[in-house]
């Protein structure tokens, strides 16, 4: 096909195309057959977010769309080609936002605990158009919170962090720029702001707090390596770390317009944020998780009707990494088109892998041309000018600094938009338009009910493209943009799999008058005669055929054959080096020009494509380029980076524009061209005079600004411009007339003087000086100079003559301390204290034990589905769990609809016996909840078959291999599920360890990468940020149910007997010395069937401890407290009684119950009732109805 994707035509089917190595054929946009236009799409896994009624969910379903595609006309693809649906995403290009990490924590009497999680994670990002560059950056507020079990003692938090960058296909970092603590205290939020101080000192006093009775919360933050280290304490209730980032550049591509109609340039920005999961069972699922997106004036999510097709291929390349769920966001109250947000809430966690994605449709507000008359009377008086951005307010005091000898300086940026100086009167400029235009088999495909295919469209259009640029060039003429010295060619390279037709045209502009042009036009437009004669007569006929010929080899070119954009590039490459390089080489007055035009119905995605696109770029002489692109197979990345490549913009459709549409097409196009012909090298000078101040010797001069760093493409420094006595000039080099530079300037000048001194020359002439505020503020403003100072972005020039070593880490140290932002260095460090509350102490020796990030250093073993690693801490893969054969077995009696005989609805019962009725929570007004039989009793939990024995605990193995779960188990089965009380030899036993991380494997030691990590790395480390024992989705799934009913069922019993097993008798010389015990306040509360995995009581009395990152680990109060864990047990959340447990695992079901259960609006599509005024028997009742997943 063509420069994104290929095809061959269809006599041509059988032909072998060439394969490009590494690049795999995805799948095809309708490659299910049985899925017709206006057919009924159905995209599992994806669901509407809407906040009436009651926050629900919606699979996303509608209507196929009508697309054509050359598979419409029998053309089929082949490897390379990109026929996924049109719009559509990957996952390794989504700006993806995952945080994993680990929190242990200490108290002032009570055990320390590690792997704790968190009971809410907030994300609140703001995308931003970045200045001047086209591209997008974000700020993202992250929210961690943590409960405290033991409010009554202080706690301290610690938790490690791995950084990241945003995509894995664009290296760019996510980095931390600010931090704010919060305490809980008396029912608010007491916010802690932190200070910069060196990162010594602020250890010092985070510590001096914590072990101290100052009635005071402190908080700090550093980074070491890739890794945020922060800590908190001493915190009550519960407390809060917020990190906000910044990230400079995040991905995008161009939008493919589905419709004629639609209007505009507009550019995709894909922003996912990954949410932790957990299991129904496991209490960290009571997690409270929040997202909030607002993006530029006009921005849109993309249309998930429109682009139904789109978001299905998108979910099938979820899939070959597991199952997911992707969660569309609902626009925010106070949403508007000129402050367009969207929002996401849920108070429980989700039980499968989860992402919310925010798919961004941001307006171009500025294509990068300008709006130019008939008559090109812009360009007679184009000139550089040079605008100072200036910090308002506050930003303007924070970017001051001290030079030496006490001088007064101020950090300033400045964008110079270069405009060509006069040429000089013998100057020639030879000026290439490079067409490099697809014609391979998949544009043999028609154009709706035209038959004409779309390579016959691209004939005319380029055509017309042509004819628009000869009628401007006597315009440009007598705007003095071209003179009658200067040479136009024309070249033209058609592709397939190799180059199929190669012909050019060289014009003089002398040729080009205005009554010729005229004629010419008439004549190639409509075969005027009159027109030809009068050309004939007037000595024009050579130019005459030259042109007719040139376009009668345009108007003949047909499909047909495979794709290569290397062919054609190199090709065009090596014609200009032939016929415009070598013949005007060695004239120093020639200034030589290229705009190269690439038009495809496809896209080749793979390297070689882009080394020949650059070294076509750089080779020949290419200013700027255009691509455009038609039909349904483009890939809007390749297509996207190939314009970023030729530093120019896209335009793509489905289908050529209207007759409306082509004019500002093609104006813009005109545009572009224009800005290109008065492109040449030029070298540009800053300045701003000379100030003078007393030192010990007398009175020295300094430059009144100095150019510390500057943005653009190809810049560089030259030596400094002496030629003034008192002062230098910086001279930057390696900049085209036409492109913006950013300029990174100190100046000595007060901001009010420095319009009135500022001199940016271009090739000895001055630039218009204009003033405005700059556009990026406050905290992002810090970072950004920040971030340059500590290591220039990408880009970024630095002036080594005046940013010099010592004098950039003043200026770093002095914006960190300003801003309140950390160096990259890690020398600083954020620290803050505020006054909130009498808390005891927490000492050294209670406090927590320095966390342990995930490792992610890759292992031997693959990664199958989610089963590597876990959210907050732990380790990388391992080996899979024995799971639990139960062999297929008669359904339960009792269904999700309530008992046979029940009637009723709702929260209504049906009359006796316990029957149910139609909803979830339907059940009888009076009455047990309905018996299980046995059997089913040992499958819900191998210990509901019978009473539990007095060695035996609830266990859960992960869940059977059988394709569905069965509601009964065999003897045998249930045999072997009990025997997990059975201690095995230590040869025997899997290692287990706080979230998969085994304590005695040293070669399982902390991966500290020298590089953030990127977003597939921390999902597969950490099993896509899962909370809890190694398992899939589907498994965790099935084995929480049963776990719910197993708990449901014993929630039921009554105690035969006193508990039994070991009891914690204190001495009272132990109570006279520390102190009463703390109590347990639900000492009366019996949790049957559950045994204490420390001290073997049965069954636990009081408040029941259950570890996180187990499957099934209890502890008791008095275990807990005293640190008698089981080994491998952490995390661990307090379950006051059964009925908490059932009300909590509930909420987490209702949240996410159309991820589990889609279909099932039938049982759970009523309205909810609070979940607080259900009594024990209506909650294990709704418990018995849930449906297997």
């Amino acid at each position: 096909m063509s420069l994104f994707g290929s095809s061959p035509v269809m006599q041509m089917a059988t032909m072998s195309a060439p394969l490009v190595p590494g690049v795999q054929s995805v799948g095809g946009l309708f490659d299910d057959l049985s899925l017709s236009v206006g057919a009924e799409v159905e995209v599992p896994d994806i669901f509407l977010a809407s906040k009436e009624p009651a926050n629900t969910l919606q699979q996303l379903k509608g209507p196929a769309p009508i697309i054509r595609t050359p598979q419409d006309d029998n053309i089929q693809p082949v490897q390379g080609d990109d026929t996924t649906a049109p719009n559509a995403v990957i996952p390794s290009r989504l700006n993806h936002i995952v945080c994993v990490s680990s929190a242990n924590v200490g108290f002032s009497e009570t055990a320390k605990d590690k792997n704790m999680p968190p009971s809410g994670l907030s994300y609140e990002a703001v995308v931003e158009e970045v200045l001047g560059s086209g591209a997008y950056g974000l700020t993202l507020k992250m929210t961690l919170e943590y409960e405290n079990p033991f409010p009554k003692e202080g706690m301290v938090v610690w938790l490690k962090k791995h950084q990241q960058v945003i995509c894995d296909d664009l290296k760019s970092e996510l980095m931390l720029v600010e931090t704010v603590f919060q305490d809980y205290v008396r029912g608010q939020w007491e916010t802690i702001t932190t200070d910069i101080r060196y990162a010594e000192e602020a250890e010092a006093v985070v510590q001096a707090v914590i072990t101290t009775d100052s009635s005071q919360t402190a908080g700090r933050v550093k980074q070491e390596g890739c890794v945020e280290d922060a800590k908190l304490g001493p915190v009550g209730e519960k407390g809060r770390i917020v990190l906000t980032y910044r990230c400079s550049q995040l991905y995008s591509y161009a939008e493919m317009k589905l419709g004629t109609n639609s209007s505009g340039q507009r550019t995709l920005v894909p922003v996912a944020f990954q949410l932790p999961w957990s299991s129904l069972d496991n209490p960290a699922n009571d997690c409270s998780v929040h997202v909030d997106v607002s993006a530029p004036a006009g921005t849109q999510l993309l249309c998930p009707q429109t682009n139904i097709l789109a978001y299905r291929d998108f979910q099938r390349s979820l899939h070959t990494l597991g199952s997911q769920a992707v969660i569309l966001p609902s626009p925010a109250q106070g949403s508007s088109s000129d402050a367009p947000s969207w929002s996401f809430d849920r108070s429980a966690l989700p039980p499968k892998p989860t992402m919310v994605l925010a798919w961004l449709s941001i307006p171009e507000v500025d294509d990068g041309w300008e709006q130019l008359d008939d008559d090109f009377a812009a360009m007679k008086v184009a000139q550089t000018q040079a605008t100072i951005l200036k910090p308002s307010g506050l930003d303007a005091s924070l970017l001051s600094t001290k030079l030496p000898g006490q001088q007064d300086a101020h950090l300033v940026r400045c964008m110079v938009t270069t405009e060509a100086p006069p040429r000089p009167p013998n100057s020639v400029r030879v000026h290439t338009d490079i067409t490099i235009s697809d014609a391979s088999g998949s544009t043999g495909m028609r154009r709706g009910n035209v038959t004409d295919t779309v390579r016959a469209g691209f004939n005319k259009y380029e055509e017309q493209r042509l004819l628009r640029r000869l009628e401007a060039i006597p315009k440009l003429v007598e705007a003095g943009v071209l003179t009658n010295s200067d040479v136009w060619n024309q070249i033209w390279v058609i592709f397939d799999h190799g180059v199929k037709q190669e012909f050019g045209l060289r014009t003089e502009v002398k040729d080009l008058d205005t009554q010729t042009v005229r004629q010419l036009l008439q004549v190639l437009r409509s075969s005027d005669g009159v027109a030809e004669g009068a050309l004939n007569q007037a000595g024009k006929s050579s130019l005459l055929q030259n042109w007719k010929q040139a376009l009668k080899k345009l108007q003949s070119i047909h499909p047909g054959g495979a794709t290569s954009f290397v062919a054609g590039t190199d090709r065009a490459k090596q014609l200009y080096l032939q016929d415009v390089t070598k013949r005007s080489s060695g004239q120093d007055n020639i200034r030589r020009t290229t705009y190269v035009n690439f038009d495809t119905d496809g896209g080749n995605n793979c390297g070689p494509c882009y080394k020949a696109i650059a070294a076509l770029t750089k080779e020949a002489d290419v200013v700027q380029g255009h691509v455009t692109g038609i039909g349904a197979w483009v890939d809007q990345d390749c297509a996207t980076k190939v314009a970023k490549l030729l530093k120019g913009s896209t335009s793509l459709s489905l289908q050529f524009p209207s007759l409306e549409e082509a004019d500002a097409v093609f104006r813009q196009d005109l545009s572009r061209w224009g800005k290109t012909l008065r492109s040449c090298p030029i070298e540009v000078k800053v300045s701003a005079g000379s100030l003078a101040w007393t030192a010990r010797h007398g009175s020295r001069n300094e430059n009144g600004v100095d150019v510390l760093m500057a943005k653009g493409d190809g810049v560089t420094f030259g030596q400094p411009d002496v030629s003034e006595q008192t002062y230098t000039k910086s001279v930057m080099k390696g900049v085209q007339a036409g492109e913006t530079i950013s300029l990174y300037m100190l100046s000595r000048w007060p901001l009010e003087q420095l319009a009135a001194t500022l001199r940016v020359e271009v090739e000895g002439v001055q630039a218009r000086i204009a003033t405005r505020t700059d556009p990026m503020r406050g905290v992002t403003l810090g970072h950004h100079w920040i971030s340059n100072l500590g290591g220039p972005g990408e880009g970024v020039a630095v002036n080594k003559s005046v940013l010099c070593t010592r004098l950039r880490q003043r200026l770093e140290d002095d914006m960190s301390f300003a801003w309140n932002l950390p160096t990259k260095s890690g020398s600083t460090a954020a620290v803050g204290r505020a006054k909130t509350e009498q808390r005891p102490p927490v000492p050294a020796e209670k406090q927590p034990v320095e966390p342990e990030v995930i490792s992610l250093a890759p292992k031997v073993e693959p990664i199958v589905g989610f089963g590597g690693g876990t959210f907050f801490g732990g380790r990388c893969g391992g080996p899979p769990r024995v799971r639990c054969a139960a062999a297929a077995a008669p359904t339960l009696g009792v269904n999700a609809f309530g008992a046979a005989g029940g009637g009723g609805c709702g929260f209504g019962g049906g009359n006796g016996g316990g029957g149910g009725g139609g909803g979830l929570f339907g059940s009888a007004s009076a009455g047990p909840p309905p018996a299980l039989p046995q059997a089913a009793m040992g499958l819900m939990h191998p210990m509901m078959a019978a009473p539990p024995p007095s060695n035996s605990n609830f266990s859960m193995a992960p869940a059977a291999a059988s394709n569905s779960l069965g509601l009964s188990v065999s003897k045998e089965s249930a045999s072997l599920c009990r025997s997990k009380k059975k201690k095995l030899p230590q040869s025997s036993r899997t290692p287990i360890n706080p979230w998969g991380h085994d304590e005695d494997d040293d070669d399982d030691a902390v991966n500290c990468k020298v590089t953030p990590a990127t977003p597939s790395e921390l999902l597969r480390a950490s099993g896509f940020m899962r909370i809890g024992a190694e398992e899939e989705p589907v498994a965790a799934a099935k084995r929480s149910l049963q776990a719910l009913q197993y708990l449901a069922q014993q929630a039921t019993l009554l105690p035969t007997q006193p508990p039994r097993g070991h009891v914690f008798n204190e001495d009272p010389l132990v109570a006279d010395l520390l102190g009463t015990k703390p109590a347990n306040n639900q000492a009366g509360v019996v949790h049957m069937g559950f045994v204490c995995d420390a001290t073997n009581q049965n069954p636990i009395t009081g408040v029941r401890y259950k570890a996180t990152n187990q499957k099934d680990m209890d502890i008791t109060h008095a275990a807990r407290v005293e640190g008698k864990f089981p080994m491998g047990g952490s995390g661990w959340k307090a379950i006051a009684d059964p009925a908490i447990a059932l009300r909590q695992n509930l909420a987490g079901v209702l949240c996410w119950w159309q991820v589990m259960w889609p279909h099932r609006g039938d049982l759970f599509g009523q309205p909810f009732p609070d979940l607080r005024t259900l009594s024990l028997h209506d909650l294990v009742t709704a418990v018995q109805k849930l449906p297997v997943p």
